[in-house]
């Protein structure tokens, strides 16, 4: 027997009490809750089950119980005593049926004797391989660099310096002549212009909607900075 549980008037396993009441042996209102589940606790607490981790659901949905019986004894309330007095035995049970698994479980597994597998000889087919030889085949799944994102070099600070350069040689210059190679590129320069927008340092000018930019230089910054 797993588990036996006593109180004034009975003793026995979990599926004995729950019997018990069916027929009114035993009131569910003569239950001690708190009893019952210390005592359960307690005994698999000294069980040798090396499969415990299978009955940490019901145990702590029965310290959750626990608690909540400590909590009414503090309230003194006696409400759902009966329902919770009847499913606290349905657990009992199955936490009763999951040991009984458990060591029956350990009991057939005690007549087996464990033996290590056997190590498997070697395919002589497969060469012996060097490491130089295994980092050639590494690299066969390397990503190729054309793959791997590219070290940044073209910044809105970069960007800037140049428009600058170019603006200062040619005054006013059309944003689609600048020469600038890639999306990447015309993107940052973009950017650049609208910062110096921001500080003042040129003007922005655009003749019809989505068209190109005029960009000159302030001459109101040049009158400030002479």
């Amino acid at each position: 027997m797993a588990i036996v549980l006593r109180f004034d008037g009975f003793e026995g396993s979990p599926e004995e009490l729950k019997r018990a009441l069916r027929n009114g042996r035993v009131a569910v209102r003569d239950l001690p809750l708190l009893l019952l589940i210390e005592q359960a606790l307690e005994q698999v607490a000294g069980l040798e089950l090396p499969e415990r981790g299978s009955l940490l659901p019901i145990l702590a949905e029965l310290l959750e119980r626990k608690l909540r019986a400590l909590l009414r004894l503090e309230a003194e309330e006696e409400d759902d005593v009966e329902e919770e007095g009847e499913s606290l035995v349905g657990l009992l049970v199955e936490l009763d049926e999951a040991v009984r698994f458990l060591l029956e479980r350990a009991e057939a597994r005690s007549f087996v004797i464990r033996v290590p597998a056997p190590e498997l000889p070697r395919d002589r087919r497969l060469p012996r391989l060097s490491v130089a030889t295994l980092h050639r085949y590494a690299r066969r799944y390397v990503r190729p660099r054309t793959l791997l994102p590219t070290e940044e070099r073209f910044g809105v600070a970069e960007a800037w310096k140049w428009l600058l350069d170019k603006l200062s040689r040619a005054r006013w210059l059309w944003f689609s002549r600048l020469g600038l190679a890639g999306w990447a590129e015309r993107t940052v320069a973009f950017a650049a212009l609208l910062e110096a927008v921001r500080g003042g340092k040129v003007r922005l000018a655009q003749e019809e909607p989505f068209g190109d930019l005029l960009i000159e230089l302030d001459p109101e910054r040049e009158e400030r900075s002479a």
